[in-house]
């Protein structure tokens, strides 16, 4: 038996028959001249899970139930612990399927399913600390926009036609450090 269990507790368990697990690395080639293709790196991929077996259950609605929870966390990207005889955290599902066939099965379905490790990056902002100075308003005149992931100061100038300059003068953010949520002057 093993376990699938997300951040808030819930556990789905199923009867694992394979575990297999994967490493891939993407070799870059490059042909030349009168020889064999060259190398320049090479690049690991994400470690890979695959697993098979039964989802079991008291009754066929339970083994339904047990299936939906699965393809409802790989909809929702949910990052998952897995528990058998390999252990790991931070998974996603990549794969998922499940076998309608006449295995002579009671209140259980064969299921295959792939696991990808992912490894999340925690990214904290800190708060500007509060001088006493009353804060300047800002120019009610001004064009505003939430910052989206993606914004760059280049997209608003290209948008709004702001120089880039005036808007780093502006928002006081590093290129590569803008804000997402934050409120930005672009006009």
């Amino acid at each position: 038996m093993a376990k699938l269990t997300d951040s808030k507790g819930k556990t789905v368990v199923l009867s694992v028959e394979t575990e297999n697990e994967q490493f891939e690395n993407t070799v870059s080639t490059h042909p030349v001249e009168n020889g064999s293709p060259i190398t320049d790196h090479s690049q690991m991929e994400s470690k890979t899970f695959e697993f098979s077996g039964k989802i079991i259950g008291k009754s066929q609605a339970e083994v339904d139930d047990k299936y939906m929870q699965l393809l409802n966390w790989s909809q929702g990207s949910t990052l998952l612990q897995f528990r058998g005889a390999i252990r790991h955290n931070g998974m996603l599902i990549s794969h998922l399927e499940k076998t309608y066939d006449d295995g002579g099965f009671q209140n259980a379905v064969k299921f295959n399913i792939s696991l990808t490790a992912v490894y999340t990056v925690n990214v904290y902002w800190a708060k500007a600390k509060n001088s006493g100075k009353k804060q300047a308003k800002a120019p009610s005149s001004g064009v505003y926009v939430t910052v989206r992931p993606g914004s760059t100061y280049w997209g608003w100038w290209m948008k709004y036609g702001t120089p880039i300059q005036t808007l780093r003068n502006w928002n006081h953010w590093p290129d590569r450090r803008i804000p997402i949520g934050a409120r930005a002057r672009v006009k």
